[in-house]
């Protein structure tokens, strides 16, 4: 079993669950005892390859921004009520997510909490129950708006291979089914697939725009994040040894 520090040290890098385990949340950053970094994610709908470097999910536009509050919020409550957007969600969707006040003429504006859960009626213009991290700081009228963020954590998938339509989040260590709760690296020595680039020890690399979920040597431009540094050259498809700083 890997070893990683603190509470998390009972927690397999190399087993997926379909159940969010316990208190764990989508996107708890642990570190393992060589300085190693991992990252708890819900995989997408695809099952996830070794070595490949993964995004958030794609970015749902204006859909879940400047929401309006359907029920009126006091100080204390543990969640706020919602009018859905334009598309119907799941209830894993937004786990540990980010939800914030966009307007409310108070001092409530501004203020941003972890989404814990999701519930209520999912679909387009349903009311959902948006549970928080912690009690609200500040009363919330039918007045205001809000903005959701779903966690960059939640639904990962291999990056594509021209316009990236998330942010890179880590690489994939193992074989996560889809739709399957899981670790991913992304801090320290690790081994990620190369796509032939002219890659060179000490190089800084980033998200392939030629192959999915790859590396290449990093030229910058769009669509081109920087995630570390080559430890070693490497032929198309194989798996070179990097360090990894997304974290």
């Amino acid at each position: 079993m890997a070893r990683l520090t603190n509470k998390l040290a009972t927690i397999d890098l190399y087993q997926s669950t379909t159940t969010q385990p316990g208190p764990y949340m989508v996107g708890q950053l642990a570190w393992d005892v060589n300085g190693k970094a991992f990252r708890f994610v819900l995989n997408g709908a695809t099952a996830l390859v070794k070595g490949n470097v993964l995004q958030s999910p794609a970015s749902l536009g204006s859909t879940y921004q400047n929401m309006v509050v359907g029920t009126a919020g006091v100080k204390g409550d543990a969640f706020i009520q919602v009018t859905n957007g334009t598309s119907t969600i799941t209830s894993q969707q937004f786990e540990g997510g980010s939800i914030s006040v966009y307007t409310a003429g108070t001092i409530a504006v501004a203020d941003e909490y972890t989404i814990v859960s999701v519930t209520g009626t999912l679909t387009t213009g349903g009311a959902l129950k948006v549970f928080l991290d912690r009690p609200l700081r500040a009363a919330v009228t039918t007045s205001a708006t809000v903005n959701m963020m779903p966690s960059p954590y939640a639904g990962v998938v291999a990056t594509p291979l021209t316009t990236k339509t998330g942010i890179v989040v880590g690489v994939a260590v193992y074989e996560i089914p889809a739709n399957a709760y899981g670790w991913i690296q992304t801090h320290g020595v690790a081994a990620v697939i190369a796509d032939g680039s002219a890659i060179v020890l000490g190089g800084q690399i980033g998200a392939a725009n030629t192959v999915t979920g790859s590396v290449s040597l990093a030229t910058g431009g769009v669509g081109m994040a920087t995630i570390g540094q080559a430890l070693a050259t490497g032929a198309s498809g194989s798996g070179i040894t990097a360090f990894l700083t997304i974290d």
